[in-house]
């Protein structure tokens, strides 16, 4: 079998060092993902011309006002850690109009993992 190419390779490590995953129902950011906030505020502090949109998702389960509901409360507790890490708030774009229902706009996720892997929010860098 054939190894992975590096782009393939390079691009699923980039998705998961910028993915913040959440648990079913939840706003509250794990160790692992204050840990990946820690090191996004060090990279943003020291590049002030970068910033980053934080894009939520939501797995399939809830209708839509909660999916809503609760991936702006997820991006809030990003943008929020992220201010407390020291990064301005000029550096940091919610993606609001788009966080609801992203995952219900994706294809049907059936199994827990998959569920796992919707909820989350991204950070998704740019230059201002």
């Amino acid at each position: 079998m054939d190894a992975p190419s590096t782009k393939e390779t390079d691009s699923a490590d980039l998705e998961e060092a910028n993915s913040i995953y959440f648990a079913k129902g939840a706003t509250r950011i794990d160790t692992a993902g204050q840990d990946k906030l820690r090191h996004h505020a060090v990279r943003l502090k020291a590049n002030p011309a970068q910033v980053v949109t934080l894009a939520g998702y939501t797995d399939d389960l809830g209708s839509a006002s909660y999916n809503l509901a609760i991936a702006e409360r997820r991006i809030e507790a990003v943008a929020k850690l992220l201010r407390t890490y020291g990064v301005p708030k000029n550096q940091i774009h919610p993606l609001r109009r788009y966080s609801a229902g992203r995952g219900e706009a994706m294809p049907a996720c059936r199994t827990t993992e998959c569920r796992q892997i919707m909820r989350r929010v991204e950070v998704i860098y740019g230059i201002r």
